[in-house]
């Protein structure tokens, strides 16, 4: 019999042991969650003799999901594919496929749609409803709904038009999803909730069948995700949540930091407390600087970072005089360090905004250093990936409508938007899909034997893909030769090279949906798009590549790597200029405390003087996290100045001015379009003296921001 306790320290294996009754871990960074987690379940089938289905245990990324599962199966010897271990997500997509039809109107053959396609409904409907996208963006539009989804709350707007139109798209867009039979991210939590509270019968069955619960990342739960996870605890109260307040960074998503008080609140009968301070990641110096700044926050179970690792060397603070010197800076450790032995993968680059990472790309480039960004074009939201699953739902199921339309001229096939507009009107009359309306229109010419040609295309693939006598991975050839795609692409040069070579990936994903997957090959192709359509953008990140990363601090939380540099650590930039409020200096000071407890070996924290931005120099000073770590504990290398006195304000925190190099008087209003020079396009919704609210796409969101900034300008 295996040990689940050997190797853990005191208070893991309390966590591991501790099964009946609600038990809330807060886990410092890199203290082993992971493994008091996968131990715990592990402990529950083997020692107490609970049966691995009538586990639940949910997580927040594909990756973390797929290394619990893998971890339990080395602790369990058994096969944990189906044990119910997944992301929020999933999990609800899973059950909506057993329960969805409790709803009017939904089948379990539902489709996930991603926010591109969420977009792309929004902008036919504002143009079927004559709404100007120019001056209602259908981005903003789309982000806005997330943002009401995910907080739980309607949206309210003082400005009666904005109010009116909002809503007007938003019942809009939500009967397009029902009539579709279509499901978007937000909507998998919130179809899920809506069916456990509307229906007695199916709450009592889930809940009796979870007898006990595990949360993991608890801290980046939002409301309706809190609510979720109550609904299904409310009976058994075996809810295992692991978090850590401290590194609560996501905030712009809908995570509410206050969940983890809520959860005291509503659990508190019985409730066991753990805190995991031990950290394995990192050295001790890395683990003084992440205390002397997190300990800052006012709002906070208070907890300590401690490690027995012996390697003492400081964390480096470098002051550049200008932002090339940085970048040359930067450059010149990572050659250093990779004559000592190091890899590229062992390094990472990290700041606060996206548009930082220009220059070191630049750099990178011109010393031949292999790099890889992490929050690029996902591989499975490119076109060319959706096209082909778009081809793949139409021949498991041809009423699929959303599917159709996205490639019914895709390649062009002269079948305009007359022609389907027709087709719409067929299907209504008839009470049919756009495919099998196709039999019912009475026209003639190049549109419509186009359509008779697609619908017997894709006949064709169908019987392609239920012919045993075919490799089934070989269905990616046959969709791309008799529909044309291959031909368009390879009209395209180099180009369409790469984007056939993405589709030919495409097989790899059927070769292991072949080996691992049950049922039927539709079956099994039906399982593969619904995971393709709950991946995210991290999902398709080869981490063991050799390749530096570059990434943000939002990208970077769950990794680590024994090289860290965070990069641009000047007042303005990081702490965020946006951040005015105490909750929101909170937040960035966790994104700072998450940044630090990525690095294992070296931490390297630089800044510059005076940079480029957006066109203009400016002179910055350095980040106010700086003097909370204190000059004492960094290794100081390059041009240091003296910190300036400030003026202390509200919670001990001091904040540096970034010096302007203009000033700017906005006249805005609720409703008005304003530039970013970082954000992009977003729309006033709320006005308070010098202070706006401005709605940004996702994953932005609303920003509350001064109306004068520099950064603002208002679109005539």
């Amino acid at each position: 019999m295996i040990d689940l306790c050997e190797n853990l320290n005191d208070a893991q294996k309390d966590a591991v042991l501790t099964t009946e009754g609600p038990v809330m871990v807060m886990a410092g960074a890199g203290s082993g969650k992971t493994r008091v987690l996968t131990r715990r379940i592990a402990h529950l089938i083997l020692d107490n003799g609970v049966s691995p289905y009538k586990i639940l245990a949910v997580t927040f990324t594909n990756k973390a999901a797929r290394e619990m599962k893998e971890r339990i199966a080395s602790l369990i010897n058994q096969n944990t594919n189906n044990m119910w271990i997944s992301t929020f997500h999933s999990f609800c997509a899973k059950f909506l496929r057993f329960e969805i039809e409790a709803l009017e109107g939904y089948t379990n053959k539902f489709q996930i749609i991603d926010d591109d396609d969420s977009e792309r409904i929004i902008r036919e409907i504002m143009k079927s409803l004559n709404i100007d996208s120019k001056q209602y963006r259908p981005q903003v539009m789309q982000s806005l709904i997330s943002a009401e989804k995910n907080l739980g709350e309607p949206n309210k707007f003082k400005d009666m038009q904005m109010d009116r139109i909002y809503h007007t798209i938003y019942d809009n867009y939500q009967k397009k999803l029902l009539m579709d039979n279509l499901v978007d991210f937000d909507d998998l939590i919130l179809l899920t909730l809506k069916i456990l509270r509307e229906f007695d019968n199916v709450r009592e069955k889930y809940q009796a069948k979870f007898e006990y619960i595990l949360v993991d990342e608890f801290q980046d739960t939002n409301t309706p995700q809190y609510e979720l996870i109550k609904l299904l605890a409310a009976k058994n109260q075996n809810i295992f949540i692991v978090g850590d307040e401290d590194q609560s960074i996501y905030s712009f998503r809908g995570a509410r930091v206050e969940n983890v008080q809520l959860f005291k609140k509503d659990f508190n009968d019985g409730l066991k407390i753990i805190l995991l301070e031990e950290n394995y990641r990192s050295s001790k110096p890395i683990l003084d600087i992440a205390n002397n700044v997190i300990e800052n926050n006012q709002n906070r179970i208070k907890k300590t970072l401690y490690t027995s690792n012996k390697r003492d060397n400081k964390p480096v603070y470098y002051k550049a005089s200008t932002s090339y010197d940085e970048e040359m800076f930067v450059i010149d450790q990572i050659k250093k360090l990779k004559l000592e032995g190091y890899d590229y993968k062992d390094f990472a680059i990290i700041y606060r905004s996206n548009f930082l990472s220009r220059g070191y790309e630049e750099e990178l480039i011109k010393y031949k250093i292999p790099y890889e960004m992490y929050g690029g074009i996902s591989f499975f939201s490119r076109k060319e990936i959706k096209d082909i699953c778009a081809y793949l739902r139409l021949i498991v199921n041809q009423n699929d409508d959303f599917s159709f339309e996205r490639i019914v001229n895709e390649p062009k096939r002269k079948i305009g938007p007359a022609m389907i507009s027709k087709l719409r009107e067929e299907g209504i009359k008839n009470h049919c899909s756009l495919f099998d309306a196709i039999n019912n229109l009475s026209t003639s010419g190049n549109g419509y034997n186009s359509l008779i040609d697609f619908k017997f295309t894709i006949l064709e693939l169908r019987e392609d893909l239920d012919n045993k006598d075919m490799e089934f991975i070989d269905i990616i050839d046959k969709i791309i030769e008799k529909t044309g795609y291959k031909a368009m692409l390879k009209e395209s040069g180099d180009e369409g090279e790469d984007r056939l070579n993405n589709i030919m990936e495409m097989k790899s994903i059927l070769k292991d949906a072949e080996e691992f997957y049950e049922g039927s090959r539709a079956e099994k192709v039906e399982q593969v798009l619904q995971d393709i359509a709950l991946k995210t953008d991290l999902d398709d990140k080869d981490e063991n590549a050799d390749k530096v990363k570059l990434m943000t601090y939002h990208q970077a939380k769950g990794l680590e790597f024994k090289v860290v540099f965070m990069v641009a650590m000047e007042e303005g930039i990081f702490p965020n200029g946006n951040a005015y409020g105490d909750k929101e200096r909170e937040e960035e000071r966790r994104i700072c405390y998450v940044g630090i407890t990525r690095a294992k070996e070296h931490l390297f924290l630089t800044n510059a003087r005076s940079r480029y931005m957006f066109g203009h120099k400016e002179d910055h000073f350095e980040s106010s996290y700086i003097s909370e770590i204190g000059l004492e504990n960094l290794d100081l290398v390059g041009e240091i100045r003296r910190t300036i006195p400030v003026t202390p304000i509200q919670n001990n925190v001091q904040q540096t001015p970034v010096k302007k190099v203009e000033t700017v008087e906005n006249d805005l209003s609720v409703g008005d379009i304003i530039n970013h020079k970082l954000f992009g396009d977003g729309r006033v919704v709320e006005v308070k003296g010098k202070i706006v609210s401005i709605a940004f796409a996702q994953p932005i969101g609303i920003k509350k921001m001064l109306k004068d900034h520099p950064s603002i300008r208002k679109v005539e």
